[in-house]
């Protein structure tokens, strides 16, 4: 059964509702692209698990000691007593696990999104070039991916007989 179709009223809404949509799509791939050893640096993983979105700078205070799984990377039972000590090794359990929920954000009430990073060293772990080389390489190439003009399916239907194989189809 067709649909009913839209008329010239409805190009306001449906631009907004197709912009909103490519909005929050590209604030999601930023997001999941940061959250990955290839453009965050990677110790225990805390670091590349603690991006966040939000409508206000993003405040690096979260300590990687006060969340599991990444608390206790870095402990070991010492030798004859219970008491936890730090390895000074390079860890072995380190674990991307993205610990925000990202909201979907509207981009006429909410024109600016911040995406920042909770860990509170963030400011050291931001001296490794990889987010940079993201977020100069390849934000530019997500941002006209998302952003371009998205083409509609095609449609073709057989208008007649032809000697080929395939026959004579017309794009509607």
């Amino acid at each position: 059964m067709a649909g009913r179709k839209k008329g010239i009223g409805q190009i306001v809404t449906d631009l907004e509702r197709q912009l909103n949509d490519d909005y929050n799509a590209l604030i999601q791939l930023t997001v999941e692209g940061l959250s990955t050893k290839e453009n965050s640096p990677v110790d225990t993983g805390f670091f590349a698990s603690s991006w966040k979105t939000g409508t206000q700078k993003i405040r690096a205070e979260d300590k990687r000691k006060d969340h599991a799984p990444w608390s206790s990377i870095y402990k070991t039972r010492s030798l004859g007593g219970n008491q936890w000590v730090h390895t000074g090794k390079k860890p072995v359990g380190s674990q991307i696990k993205p610990r925000f929920t990202i909201p979907e954000f509207n981009f006429k009430r909410q024109p600016t999104v911040y995406i920042g990073n909770t860990a509170e060293y963030a400011g050291y772990a931001l001296e490794s070039p990889k987010v940079a080389n993201f977020i100069q390489g390849e934000m530019r190439s997500l941002v006209q991916q998302t952003f371009k003009e998205k083409t509609p399916g095609r449609i073709f239907a057989r208008t007649g007989s032809s000697s080929s194989v395939f026959g004579s189809y017309t794009k509607l």
